[in-house]
């Protein structure tokens, strides 16, 4: 995971116990918290829980947490290396808040050929920490990386001090307490949305696993600029759902398909109306992640949730969705083989003080007030030909009335005469002895043909 914001590098960190090595036993990854757990076993029990995380307040700091348990009763020994793997060309020592770190600079290639000049800098090298029977040891470490795209080949040493400037300076005036407390902040604001699903027997929709490592990495990696603008979602997605694309969705494996994939959202969210997110906030950014999902679109005539029961099968819920400055929760639901289901939504208890009103499909029931105690609304889904969006929201009454009002008028629908109705049994019977009678009729004329031709052949032998 972090080894994708460093363009080549490898960072390694070890531990050693009287010189043997610790083994990595466990690694998990925390969505909700941004950030990967790692867990090492050495000799007498001695455990190691590494916590890695890029700050996303600047995000070419890496940051670990190690916490060294000692269960014995001995007061053991750990010693910390760390360092960066690569073909180094130039390292100079500097001074980082009275401790030792290393600058770590390289001419680096990706795949396709671009080249990069890179430099990394760790606040620490290598600690020796004594830890006391049944107590724990910590150590902080923090990496600063940069990297710079380079046209000219020639132009190498000149763009190679620049890098190592700007890495030196990140480290220099690195605020390690602040870097753990922006990385906690930014999360928690991000993980007020979020999105659920529990796909069933849809073998076309994408898996809970890979929609959320998708998320995680899309904003582990994406970088808005220093200055954010007051941005809004308004309008931010037109486009269809996302849910049945699976080349959005599955799991990366390398460097560059994680910036493939990044680049491949922009173009994806750029064609359905956020051509401006990248001038936004990273939770504007999320915010067209989880609207695109279920293709949940801003109109005119306030949101429309124009997911197509016939292509889904399952549970998804969409909570903290913003929309006109109210935070709300849609929950669908749809089963097979029948393709109805409900969809129900409700807003945050925070937000009492604004209306919001929601209708079912083409708006044909009443209007409801969704309650400001955080209780649902529901509407029923009825699979329609051809397919409509599934409801309607809005924070004016009279927005969703002028809707239902042109859908009638201007089109002439009805949620009735748009419903699939199944095939009735009486009419299935009908048709069945139908086939059951011309097959038999069939057959008797075909076995009276053949009679007949038999006793023609026996009187001509005669």
């Amino acid at each position: 995971w972090y080894q994708r914001r460093v363009r080549g590098h490898n960072i390694n960190l070890k531990f050693y116990l009287h010189d043997t090595a610790f083994t990595l036993a466990l690694s998990v990854l925390h969505l909700r918290s941004g950030q990967v757990d790692l867990y090492h076993v050495g000799g007498s029990c001695i455990t190691i829980k590494e916590t890695i995380f890029t700050s996303l307040s600047t995000t070419s700091v890496l940051g670990h947490d190690v916490t060294i348990h000692n269960p014995t009763k001995t007061k053991q020994t750990i010693t910390v290396k760390t360092g960066i793997d690569t073909h180094l060309e130039d390292i100079q020592n500097i001074k980082v808040s009275g401790k030792t770190g290393v600058v770590y600079s390289d001419l680096v290639h990706s795949s396709n050929g671009e080249a990069y000049v890179a430099a990394a800098a760790s606040v620490l090298s290598h600690k020796t920490i004594d830890i006391e029977g049944y107590k724990d040891g910590n150590v902080k470490l923090f990496v600063s990386l940069a990297s710079s795209k380079l046209p000219d080949v020639g132009e190498r040493s000149e763009k190679l001090k620049d890098v190592c400037k700007i890495v030196k300076e990140q480290l220099i005036n690195l605020d390690q307490t602040q870097v753990v407390l922006d990385h906690t902040t930014h999360w928690n604001d991000i993980r007020k949305s979020g999105l659920r699903i529990q796909p069933l027997q849809d073998h076309l929709m994408a898996s809970p696993l890979e929609v959320n490592l998708t998320m995680y990495y899309l904003l582990s990696m994406y970088k808005p600029p220093s200055t954010v603008p007051q941005a809004s979602t308004t309008n931010c997605f037109k486009g269809s759902p996302s849910s049945h694309s699976p080349v959005l969705w599955t799991q990366v494996k390398s460097l560059d398909a994680a910036y493939a994939r990044l680049s491949s959202w922009k173009a994806v969210l750029a064609t359905g109306g956020c051509s401006e997110f990248s001038s936004s906030s990273r939770i504007v950014f999320y915010q067209a992640l989880l609207r695109s999902f279920t293709g949940l679109i801003e109109t005119l005539h306030g949101l429309e949730l124009a997911l197509n029961p016939h292509s889904m099968e399952g549970y998804i819920t969409l909570w903290g969705i913003e929309f006109q400055e109210i935070l709300i929760n849609v929950s669908v639901a749809v089963n097979t083989p029948s393709h109805t289901g409900y969809v129900k939504i409700w807003k945050d208890p925070h937000y009492s003080e604004s209306e919001l009103y929601a209708c079912d499909q083409i708006c044909a029931s009443e209007i409801a007030l969704v309650p400001n105690n955080g209780k649902e609304v529901s509407f029923p889904i009825h699979p329609t030909n051809p397919a409509t969006p599934i409801v309607y929201i809005a924070t004016q009454k009279e927005q969703l009335i002028t809707l239902r009002q042109m859908i009638q008028e201007h089109h002439g629908l009805d949620l009735h005469s748009l419903e699939e109705h199944p095939i009735s049994a009486l009419f299935i019977i009908v048709i069945s002895i139908v086939i059951v009678v011309f097959h038999a009729l069939l057959f008797h004329m075909i076995y009276k043909e053949f009679c007949s031709g038999d006793r023609g052949l026996n009187k001509s032998t005669r």
